[in-house]
């Protein structure tokens, strides 16, 4: 994979960060309907209300931009859901808050993050700022849901927690992807009152019943 290349951004003031943020909110949908590489600038600009130079200027070009777009959201989803939190809970209850900040970041179209319409895309048709992306979310964000998934399994392997959160984000992630496939197979499914919290409901029992049942083989 190409290594990205990432072109120092000009000196913010607050024009400057009111255009960039445009930019970004442009880019968005138009990197996730069309794809990074069918993506269109020009497009991109006009949506955003300014001359398409100042992708260049701000950006360094179309690649920056998408790094830039992808950084965004992946900043606005640790910020507004992070996935662990320091309060006294137990164990289960910790992984319930988990389970709903994933499914609040992917699902919640009221958050303004849409970080897994983007990673979907990216991971169809990779580009240089795969790397990029998973060194700075994705790998921290599986290091977390494994220290939590250690305290619940604590005789499991490496391999058996990557599986589990494998599972976990799966699980999740699935309503994103095969959204098409669901609303033709129940269209009620993701629109009625409480919809969110049911989808929560059910992976946090389904899972945590899993959960337990690896428990118990281990000291079988």
């Amino acid at each position: 994979m190409p290594e990205q290349t990432i072109i120092p951004a000009p000196p913010l003031t607050a024009h400057g960060e009111e255009t960039r943020l445009k930019l970004i909110t442009a880019a968005t949908p138009e990197f996730i309907d069309q794809g990074f590489r069918a993506a269109r600038v020009q497009q991109i600009a006009k949506n955003a209300g300014v001359r398409l130079s100042a992708i260049n200027y701000h950006f360094g070009g179309k690649d920056g931009l998408y790094l830039a777009v992808l950084r965004h959201h992946g900043e606005l989803a640790i910020q507004q859901r992070p996935l662990l939190t320091d309060t006294e809970q137990s164990l289960q209850q910790h992984f319930r808050f988990m389970i709903h900040s994933l499914l609040q970041r992917m699902l919640d179209d009221s958050q303004g993050c849409q970080l897994a319409q983007l990673i979907l895309r990216e991971m169809v048709n990779p580009t240089a700022a795969q790397d990029d992306i998973f060194q700075r979310f994705q790998y921290p964000q599986m290091q977390q849901v494994f220290s939590l998934l250690r305290q619940i399994l604590p005789h499991a392997d490496q391999t058996t927690l990557l599986r589990c959160t494998l599972s976990l984000f799966g699980q999740c992630i699935i309503y994103v992807l095969a959204r098409p496939l669901i609303l033709r197979t129940n269209p009620d499914l993701l629109s009625y009152s409480g919809w969110l919290d049911d989808i929560e409901d059910h992976i946090v029992r389904f899972s945590w019943a899993g959960l337990m049942a690896l428990q118990e083989a281990s000291h079988a």
